[in-house]
């Protein structure tokens, strides 16, 4: 995206010579997480709904799904929003079921299902006729569940997620008090309303009125089939800043905004929120191999492909601040960064304004990087993905992923 970065230089929480001794002990590119940072920006949620009874967020797996920081936020009392069987395998399988699992998914084999009943996670159907699958795949519908509703054309969406009217997820609300309904003359306990109709929104009023109109929904199942809500899970998509010019975010404001609608249903209020806790808390380190190359177009090349940071290529508003160490206060001039993968969207960063001093080794820190990146990378022309390294609270570092090797991708096939 051709936006400058240039108005302000966005600070790291790590000196240059740790983020240096971290990328020559592990090499690069290399995934890099702030461990007081995912646990500050868990801490500052939690605060934000503590006026919420037994308030839970569950972290969306898919953000950030890396085992030790998964550990991390379940010890800062998160839950975990699983929206497929692989996420669920891996919060069972790393013992992290203890503050409950939110399994939203989507044309949803019967065994994860089951697998996901199992394991005691709360599922969320996605649409009404899925109801009777559930009934058929369990033998009868579990205690507690809940459904996701779309509010269509009543709600406007957002540059990232879209309009819900467009989307292929939630349900009608027709069809949504038709399968509340429907809960309870199954012998449903715990009836639930989910929606999620933003991503990486900042604006307290959206989430508000989200919970407007969950709130509406609510009542309307109460008036017209006697149906007491039990709890009302209003979603993600609070957002970051990717932009060193933009103001905080104001999750208390967010928590607030909720507040105003749904405190005086005096029921469980539930997010799940990825973004927000690990996004700002990651970073991408990766080198320069050239520097700069004069050709049509100047561009300097690194070390990552695109392949490590997919929402480049696939979300049109993305954008990451990038400091180049030990030249923050050099002249600058504008320049493409590429990667080195053969495809025309390598281009990863297009007219940035880059230090004309650049030269080969100079590391590259990418901001921001720390959700929807390594989780959303792929293997495209053989590319490797990039390992993760946490730098604890105390300053010290570890290895909590290691870089993928050709052998990773050949033994998939393997003996065939």
């Amino acid at each position: 995206m051709n936006i400058s970065d240039t108005e302000v230089i966005k600070p790291l929480p790590f000196p240059d010579e740790l983020l240096e001794e971290v990328a020559s002990t592990y090499g690069t590119p290399v995934f890099v997480y702030d461990e007081s940072g995912i646990i500050k920006n868990a801490k500052q949620i939690n605060e934000a709904f503590s006026w919420s009874p037994n308030y839970v967020n569950y972290f969306a797996v898919k953000a950030t799904p890396t085992p030790a920081i998964l550990r991390i936020i379940h010890d800062e009392n998160m839950g975990f929003d699983c929206s497929s069987r692989g996420e669920l395998e891996m919060v069972s399988h790393e013992n992290l079921l203890t503050n409950g699992i939110f399994y939203t998914s989507n044309n949803t084999p019967d065994e994860d299902y089951v697998r996901a009943n199992n394991i005691g996670a709360t599922i969320n159907i996605d649409k009404f006729q899925y109801l009777y699958q559930v009934k058929e795949a369990l033998g009868e519908l579990p205690k507690k569940m809940a459904i996701r509703f779309n509010p269509g054309k009543e709600k406007a969406g957002n540059a990232i997620i879209g309009n819900p009217f467009e989307s292929k997820f939630g349900d009608t609300k027709e069809n949504v008090l038709r399968a509340l309904n429907e809960m309870q003359k199954n012998g449903v306990l715990e009836i639930g309303l989910h929606a999620m109709v933003s991503s990486n929104e900042k604006n307290p009023e959206y989430f508000g009125d989200t919970a407007r109109l969950l709130k509406e929904l609510s009542i309307e199942a109460k008036n017209r089939h006697d149906i007491n809500v039990s709890f009302i899970n209003v979603g993600g998509g609070m957002g970051v800043n990717y932009h060193a010019s933009e103001n905080p975010v104001d999750v208390k404001g967010i928590g607030q905004a909720v507040r105003n609608q749904l405190d005086e249903l005096g029921i469980q209020i539930v997010t799940e929120n990825g973004r927000y806790v690990t996004g700002p808390n990651g970073f991408l380190l990766t080198r320069v191999t050239h520097g700069i190359v004069e050709s049509h177009e100047p561009f300097v090349q690194i070390d990552s492909s695109i392949n490590n940071m997919a929402r480049l290529a696939t979300v049109s508003a993305a954008f990451h601040h990038i400091n180049v160490l030990g030249r923050e206060k050099d002249e600058r001039r504008k320049m493409h960064i590429t990667g080195s993968m053969c495809a025309n969207t390598d281009k990863m960063f297009k007219w940035r304004d880059l230090p004309k001093t650049l030269q080969s080794g100079d590391l590259m820190v990418v901001h921001d990087a720390g959700a929807h990146s390594r989780a959303n990378s792929h293997n495209y022309n053989f590319r490797l993905r990039a390992g993760e390294v946490l730098i604890n609270s105390d300053g010290t570092h570890k290895l909590i992923r290691r870089h993928e090797t050709l052998d990773d991708i050949f033994a998939t096939t393997k003996g065939l």
